[in-house]
C-alpha cells in the first residue's frame, strides 16, 4: 500500500468443457466457503498493535531486515530534521486547519473507500492523503509536516482499514516520511515561502521536482517491498498502470494547489473537497470495471476477459495472416495438496504458479486462470515450435515452484509441483478460439492419460479436399 496506497470465472456463453472441471471447481468453492465462515472476529486495537503479534516475524528474513531497516531510517531521518525550521503559532494554526480538513475528507469518503479495499481484495491501491501530507510540506516546518504524515496514516488506518496488518502501514509510513524528506530538500533549492518559491518558472519547476521527487521515492520504496517480499516477476511489471500514477502524481498537485489556496483565498478551501470526492467516485468505478476483469486469487485474467482478449487477436490475425498458440495448464493432484495442507495454501500454491506463467511469457501474451488449477495461456505470433517450446519450458518452471508455508498453516514447503499441458496452433488445429479450445483441453487430457507432468501438442486438423 502506498500512499498513492477481484470471482466471475466465465462471464460467455456455453461452451464445451469437461464436467468433471465443473465438479472440482464447486468443491473448491465449497471449500472456501467453510474457512471464510470460520474466521475469526477482528481482534482488538491492543492486540493488533502488539508487534509480538505481527505477521511480519514469519515472512522471509530478507522481508524483515528491509522492512525494518527502513522504518528505523525513517525514524531516524525525521528526528534528525524535525528541528531543522522554527515552529510558529500560525504554523499550529495551519496544521489544525489541514488536520480538520483531512478528518471531512476521511469521514466522508470513509465507505468509498472501505468499498475499494474489499475490492483491491490485497491488492495494492492509489489512495489520496498525499493530498494532505504534501499540502503539509508546502505549509509547514518540516517537523509538522513530518507529524501530518503519521496523524494522517493513523487516522486513515484507524477510521478507514476494516484488515489492517501494522507492519505494512509502518512500513507505508515510513516511505512517506523518507519521500517527503526528499522532496523538502528539493524545495530548499529555493528560499522564502510557499508563494515565494512558486512566483516564476524556476519555482514551478522546482515545485514539480520536489512532487516528482517524493512519488518517485515513496512509490519506488514500495515497489521494492512488493518485489522483495514476492520475487519472480521483473520489476517493471511491479510498477502499476499508467493511470494509478497519473492519480498519484494529479494527487500531489492538488495538494499543492490546496496549499496555495490556504495562503491566499482559505474561505475557498472546502471547494476543492469538490474534486477529491469526485476522484474518489472515479477510483471506485475504475476499480469494479478492473475487479470485474480479474481473476482474485492470481490477479491474472479471469476466464471472460482472457477470451476477450484472445478473440481479439485471433480476428487482427484473421485479417493480416499469422500464427497464434493457445497452452491449458493444470496443477497435477492440486486436490491432494489442498486436502493435506488447506485452501490458504492450495491458494498460494495457485498464486506461485500464475506468477510463474506470467513471468515466462512475453508482456503482450495473454495469462488468464481459466477455473479451478488450470490456467490458460495466450501466445501471439507464434507458431506451433515455438509453442510447443515454451509449455515445455513452463513444465520445467512450475516444477522449480517452492512455496513457503506460513507457521500459523502448518510451516514447511511445498514443492515437487508438476502439471499436465495441452498446446493447440491457429489456424493448423482451429480457426476459431472454441476449436482451439478443444484440442487443448483434448491434448491436455491426453498429458493427464499419459502419466501427468508432460505436454502434449494438438495434432493440424485433416485437410479438407
Amino acid at each position: 500500500m502506498t500512499d498513492a496506497g477481484i470471482p466471475a470465472e466465465d462471464g460467455g456463453g456455453a461452451r464445451p468443457w469437461r464436467h468433471a472441471r465443473r465438479r472440482r471447481e464447486g468443491t473448491e468453492a465449497a471449500g472456501a466457503a467453510g474457512v471464510a465462515q470460520n474466521t475469526p472476529r477482528r481482534p482488538s486495537v491492543g492486540r493488533r498493535l502488539d508487534p509480538r503479534r505481527w505477521s511480519l516475524w514469519r515472512a522471509p528474513r530478507r522481508v524483515v531486515v528491509a522492512v525494518l531497516v527502513v522504518d528505523v531510517l525513517a525514524v531516524a531521518l525525521s528526528l534528525a530534521v524535525a528541528g531543522l525550521e522554527p515552529v510558529g503559532p500560525g504554523d499550529w494554526q495551519a496544521l489544525a486547519l489541514l488536520v480538520l480538513g483531512l478528518v471531512v475528507h476521511v469521514e466522508t469518503a470513509r465507505g468509498i473507500e472501505r468499498r475499494r479495499e474489499v475490492v483491491a481484495d490485497g491488492q495494492p491501491y492509489i489512495e489520496l492523503k498525499s493530498v494532505w501530507s504534501f499540502a503539509g510540506l508546502l505549509l509547514l516546518p518540516l517537523g509538522l509536516a513530518l507529524a501530518l504524515v503519521v496523524v494522517t496514516f493513523a487516522y486513515w488506518w484507524l477510521r478507514v482499514s476494516q484488515r489492517p496488518v501494522p507492519h505494512r502501514w509502518t512500513y507505508s509510513a515510513a516511505t512517506v516520511l523518507i519521500a517527503s524528506v526528499a522532496a523538502w530538500a528539493v524545495l530548499e533549492l529555493i528560499p522564502g515561502g510557499l508563494l515565494v518559491k512558486v512566483s516564476g518558472p524556476v519555482g514551478l519547476l522546482v515545485l514539480v521536482a520536489a512532487g516528482l521527487t517524493r512519488w518517485t521515492v515513496n512509490h519506488g520504496l514500495v515497489v521494492f517491498m512488493i518485489c522483495l517480499s514476492a520475487p519472480g516477476t521483473p520489476w517493471w511489471k511491479r510498477l502499476g498502470s499508467p493511470t494509478d500514477t497519473l492519480i498519484g502524481l494529479g494527487a500531489l498537485a492538488l495538494g499543492a494547489a490546496l496549499a496555495v489556496v490556504a495562503l491566499t483565498t482559505p474561505w475557498l478551501l472546502p471547494v476543492l473537497l469538490i474534486p477529491v470526492m469526485g476522484m474518489h467516485r472515479g477510483f471506485l468505478i475504475q476499480q469494479f470495471a478492473r475487479a470485474a476483469r480479474t481473476d482474485p486469487k492470481t490477479g491474472l485474467s479471469n476466464a471472460s476477459a482472457w477470451r476477450d482478449q484472445a478473440e481479439r487477436e485471433l480476428a487482427r490475425l484473421r485479417r493480416r495472416g499469422g500464427e497464434l498458440g493457445v497452452i491449458m495448464v493444470d496443477i497435477d493432484a492440486f486436490k491432494a495438496i489442498n486436502d493435506r495442507h488447506g485452501h490458504l495454501v492450495g491458494d498460494a500454491v495457485l498464486r506461485a504458479v500464475a506468477d510463474t506463467l506470467r513471468s515466462e511469457v512475453r508482456p503482450y501474451d495473454a495469462v488468464g486462470r481459466f477455473g479451478g488449477e488450470e490456467f490458460v495461456v495466450l501466445l501471439a505470433e507464434a507458431g506451433p515450435e515455438q509453442v510447443g517450446t515454451t509449455a515445455e519450458r513452463l513444465r520445467r518452471r512450475i516444477s522449480e515452484c517452492q512455496v513457503e508455508v506460513a507457521p500459523t498453516l502448518g510451516g514447511g514447503t511445498v514443492q515437487g509441483l508438476t502439471a499436465s499441458i495441452g498446446t493447440a496452433s491457429f489456424p493448423q488445429a482451429s480457426r476459431d478460439l472454441d476449436g482451439l479450445m478443444v484440442s487443448a483441453d483434448t491434448a491436455l487430457y491426453a498429458a493427464k492419460h499419459g502419466g501427468r507432468n508432460r505436454v502434449e501438442c494438438a495434432p493440424p486438423r485433416p485437410t479438407q479436399r
